[in-house]
C-alpha cells in the first residue's frame, strides 16, 4: 500500500462582481488600462496606464502638480505593484467565452423553427454578429433568453477562473 497525499485547496469566499470581472477580461486590447482583483475585498480595480508611468517616476515634484484623484490612483498603483503585490491578481485578458460560439449554441436551443432557421442563416459568414443582433431584436422574449443564456455562460467561466485562483464567489 502506497502513501496517498490529498491536497485540499482552501477557497476564500469573496463577494465579487462577476460582470465587472467579465468586462475586464473582455478588454483584450488593454491599450490604456490594467485590471486587478483585490483578494481581500473582491473589488475590481481599474488602473489607467498613465498612472503606471508616474508610479516609477522618482521626481516627487512632478507628482505634486497632479490632481488629487490621480495622486490617489498612483498611491493605489504603488500598493498593487510594489508594496502588497500578493494581495492583488491581475485579471487576464481574453473573453471568457467565444461570442460566436455562444450565438451558435443559443440558436440550437431555440424551439421556434422559423427563428432558428433565420439565426442559422444569419450566423453564416461575415457580419454574423450584427445579423444575429438585428434578428433577435425582433423577438423580445428570445432576446431576453439570449442575454440570460450569455450571462450564465460568461459567469460560469469567470467563476471557474476565480476558483482556479482559490476564490469562491458568494
Amino acid at each position: 500500500m502506497g502513501n496517498k497525499r490529498v491536497v485540499v485547496q482552501i477557497m476564500k469566499k469573496l463577494k465579487v462582481d462577476l460582470e465587472m470581472v467579465a468586462n475586464a477580461m473582455e478588454d483584450v486590447a488593454r491599450i490604456d488600462m490594467e485590471y486587478y482583483l483585490d483578494k481581500e475585498t473582491g473589488e475590481v480595480i481599474f488602473l489607467p496606464e498613465e498612472v503606471s508611468e508616474y508610479v516609477e517616476e522618482e521626481d516627487e515634484n512632478l507628482r505634486e502638480e497632479l490632481p488629487d484623484w490621480q495622486k490617489k490612483d498612483i498611491k493605489l498603483a504603488q500598493e498593487i505593484l510594489f508594496k502588497n503585490p500578493d494581495r492583488y491578481i491581475n485579471i487576464p485578458e481574453g473573453a471568457p467565452c467565444n461570442g460566436y460560439d455562444l450565438m451558435v449554441e443559443f440558436a440550437e436551443t431555440i424551439e421556434d423553427e422559423l427563428l432558428k432557421e433565420k439565426l442559422s442563416i444569419a450566423l453564416d459568414g461575415k457580419g454574423a454578429f450584427r445579423r444575429f443582433k438585428n434578428i433577435i431584436a425582433d423577438y423580445p422574449d428570445y432576446r431576453e433568453k439570449w442575454f440570460t443564456f450569455r450571462d450564465e455562460r460568461v459567469n460560469k467561466k469567470v467563476i471557474e477562473w476565480l476558483n482556479s485562483m482559490g476564490i469562491e464567489s458568494v
